[in-house]
């Protein structure tokens, strides 16, 4: 070890080494290993965002060495992108587990109600970062089209039970997603709406768009959907 406190070998600090006997005292399975990186991210861009995240931080974040993050992930870019896609797969699963057993109205209100800040803030980070990463703008369009199919679904079913009219269940869902998208930015982003009104619009067009009676959403005790980012540990 010269003067410095480097190994001849390697070029690690002490601080290097003492992370690295930390990993060896508290070796993972890889799958293990790498649940928690991306959780570890997901708090991370939940706190901050996508744009100043950095692998060392996530490294700081779970107690290891910077070079352990890049064994899993070789960018940022991948890791950010891994990241969303693991959240979201995970919150479109809760989603469903949430909705099932509800009657076709309580569903459509549970989908429409406005979602936890944390929720739309990240996904509002993530357009805004998406192009510039590649992987992660693939992963917002394939997760977008699994949130208008699942909408589509429940339009579905509403029209089968006789509670509501669509001539296209994709349409309809793909029209309404994106009015709730941009209701989601002026009440989470940008402060012009609050919680009341931003379920009044969307309810009301909902409503309007389906041939439901009108105050038929607001009547139910919607069960929100989403909210794993706000929930991310």
């Amino acid at each position: 070890m010269d003067n410095k406190g480097n190994t001849p070998l390697s070029g690690w600090t002490r601080e290097d080494e003492a992370g690295h006997a930390q990993g060896v005292a508290e070796r993972k399975s890889s799958d293990e290993r790498r649940d928690e990186i991306l959780r570890a991210t997901i708090r991370i861009v939940a706190r901050k965002g996508f744009a100043s995240l950095t692998l060392r931080d996530v490294a700081a974040e779970i107690g290891v060495v910077h070079g352990l993050i890049r064994h899993y992930f070789s960018s940022r870019e991948e890791l950010v992108a891994e990241a969303f896609d693991y959240a979201v797969a995970a919150e479109l699963a809760a989603d469903r587990e949430a909705l099932a057993g509800l009657d076709p109205l309580e569903q459509l209100a549970g989908w429409f109600v406005s979602t936890p800040q944390e929720h739309y803030l990240v996904w509002i980070d993530a357009w805004s970062e998406a192009p510039r990463n590649p992987a992660l703008a693939a992963a917002l369009a394939r997760h977008h089209a699994d949130c208008e199919a699942l909408l589509a679904g429940i339009i579905g079913r509403a029209v089968s039970a006789g509670l509501a009219q669509s001539n296209d269940p994709a349409a309809d869902a793909r029209t309404l997603t994106a009015l709730a998208d941009g209701v989601a930015v002026q009440q989470h982003a940008m402060g012009i709406l609050d919680a009341a009104v931003a379920d009044e619009i969307v309810f009301s067009a909902a409503e309007s768009r389906l041939a439901l009676l009108p105050g038929a959403l607001a009547a139910v005790t919607p069960v929100p959907a989403r909210g794993l980012w706000s929930g991310a540990r």
